[in-house]
């Protein structure tokens, strides 16, 4: 697979991702950047991984909190600068994902919008399988757990 065709299939995918995790269009794009070009450098890699998507969205991951140490914004928490729809269903969802850690947002995220496998997410987030499961499995039931209290 030539680097133009990794590109093309995965660019979007992980400007989403960084866009999820950022919101910032400016610092999205130099990460962005810096993603494809580890990627184009380690292109001799790509053979040996068993999911190129979960092995560029793990770049894009360790690009991601390289940029912000070297920004110093690694202590602001993400969601803070988070841009956010003003549409009240964008606001709704974004509330009740305040209610979840970092990694349990992630995990949501990889698992039904990127629709990544807990496999893949593991690999990503250097966590256990079962950890990506059971942090699935508590965000959803927080989520629920929020909506219903929401309908009372």
């Amino acid at each position: 697979m030539s680097f133009e065709e990794i590109y093309t299939r995965y660019v979007n995918a992980v400007y989403r991702f960084l866009k999820f995790k950022l919101g910032d269009e400016y610092l999205v794009e130099d990460v962005l950047q810096e993603t494809f070009l580890a990627v184009y450098q380690n292109l001799h890699k790509i053979a040996e991984v068993n999911s190129p998507k979960a092995w560029i969205l793990t770049i894009a991951r360790h690009k991601l909190v390289d940029q912000l140490r070297k920004k110093r914004l690694i202590e602001v928490e993400l969601n803070e600068r988070m841009e956010v729809d003003p549409g009240p269903d964008h606001l709704f969802i974004h509330q009740l994902l305040c209610h979840l850690d970092e990694t349990a947002r992630t995990i949501l995220y990889g698992l039904y919008v990127e629709q990544l496998t807990c496999s893949e997410l593991a690999e990503i987030l250097g966590i256990p399988v079962g950890t990506v499961k059971s942090k699935a499995h508590t965000a959803r039931s927080v989520l629920q757990n929020k909506l219903k209290e929401e309908s009372v």
